[in-house]
């Protein structure tokens, strides 16, 4: 008896975990109801509930997948340079971090969690050697970062686990305190709540059949009785996308007068607009990439493609090529290996500018035609890893050594003609 008791108190004490769309629905149900100031009526944006919103879905979405679809490469330092290791544990473990994850589910899940609440995680099973064997995706919302009084970093688990700091991948966002990311969507929750609040309106507006708002005029006092009937008729009558421009039946003298602000008149296209380049601003991300064309011209696409790499991904790779050197790689492996994204596919260019860099390269004889095959995806052939240079070009060293040569040649000849002249008149 008493264990079944035990077990009843066990399971009224449980916590009860909700989904975010379930915490949103309920917030927006409180905000929206008559019992809350007019004041605090607004849309309460969630992290998941801001992919609502087709732009955050559009940065969100074209961040994740462009991260996830870049090659990850494990490469081992030599005196030559470097090369790919690719029989390394930590080379396999990124290719398949567990039974269900491929590598690009990985990188996606970690963009898309930091992008939405600021931290991305996934926490490193390892074997009795610290290798590193699985990765297990967690959620953000069931990780919390804890940073102790003596400078020491660790991960509380929604489960009550403490993992050290080593075996968390953390892929951090912005932030203010140096070991937990800022969430995007909270920070700019009333900006975001402006787009959701424009959507809604014109949401509105079209249900209605783009009927206007206005005021019935009578001449004299209704009745009761004919004031509920005529209500409900004229709202029957004219509310509802079914009764768009249908014409109105108004009797014993009554008139109607708009008194409503049009949609041009509120700027509701400027601000869906403004809406899109303030989203694109948060991210970082070029307006072209989401569908905003209003400014950009085939001059500046190209280099906005680039700049796209270079400020807004290149600090999402650095910090993971940071996680993994740090927390895959074992302390006598730190520094000799090391993981590197491979991005020649995303800055190399349309096929003019290619052409152009290849043809400079391998004329200074910085790069082979098999190498250059290989940047291109095409096989190497025999007799392509051979270094080209034109034959009229030399060093200033050479140059100069060639002109005393020359110099020193005309000395000789010169001397050589004296003495077969002085020869000649001596003979005669």
């Amino acid at each position: 008896m008493s264990n079944f008791l035990s077990k009843i108190f066990a399971f009224s004490r449980e916590e009860k975990r909700i989904s975010s769309s379930e915490f949103e629905a309920a917030v927006n149900a409180a905000l929206l109801s008559d019992t809350v100031a007019d004041a605090t009526k607004g849309p309460f944006i969630s992290e998941e509930g801001a992919l609502n919103l087709s732009a955050v879905w559009a940065c969100v979405r074209i961040l994740s997948e462009t991260v996830g679809t870049l090659p990850v490469h494990l490469y081992h330092r030599t005196t030559d340079g470097r090369e790919t290791v690719r029989n390394h544990p930590c080379s396999y473990i990124l290719s398949k971090p567990n039974s269900y994850t491929s590598r690009f589910a990985l990188l996606h899940h970690l963009m898309v969690s930091c992008t939405l609440w600021g931290n991305g995680y996934a926490r490193i099973h390892r074997d009795a050697l610290f290798r590193p064997v699985r990765l297990q995706l967690m959620h953000p919302t069931e990780v919390e970062p804890v940073h102790t009084d003596d400078d020491e970093l660790y991960y509380r688990t929604y489960k009550g686990e403490i993992v050290p700091v080593y075996d968390m991948i953390h892929l951090r966002g912005l932030s203010t305190n140096g070991y937990k990311g800022k969430s995007p969507i909270a920070v700019h929750r009333e900006n975001l709540s402006l787009t959701a609040s424009a959507q809604q309106y014109g949401e509105r507006f079209f249900n209605q059949g783009g009927n206007m708002s206005g005021v019935f005029k009578y001449p004299s006092t209704l009745k009761p009785e004919a004031y509920k009937r005529l209500k409900s008729d004229l709202i029957a009558q004219s509310v509802g996308l079914h009764n768009a421009h249908t014409p109105l039946l108004l009797e014993g003298g009554m008139t109607y007068e708009r008194i409503s602000i049009p949609p041009e008149d509120a700027q509701f296209i400027a601000t869906r607009k403004f809406q899109k380049t303030e989203i694109a601003t948060i991210y970082g991300v070029p307006p072209h990439m989401i569908a905003d064309l209003e400014r950009a011209t085939n001059n500046n696409i190209e280099h906005q493609g680039m700049e796209f790499v270079q400020y807004c991904l290149m600090p999402y790779l650095v910090r993971l090529e940071e996680e993994f050197n740090r927390k895959l790689l074992r302390e006598d492996e730190f520094g000799e290996f090391y993981f590197l994204f491979g991005l020649n596919g995303l800055l190399r260019g349309d096929a003019k500018t290619r052409s152009e860099y290849y043809k400079n390269m391998n004329l200074i004889g910085a790069m082979t035609a098999n190498e250059i095959r290989a940047y291109e995806d095409m096989n190497a052939y025999e007799g392509g890893d051979e270094y080209f240079v034109q034959a009229n070009m030399q060093t200033v060293e050479a140059a100069r050594n060639q002109n005393t040569v020359s110099d020193n040649a005309d000395n000789v000849d010169t001397d050589s003609t004296h003495q077969n002249t002085q020869s000649n008149e001596q003979d005669k």
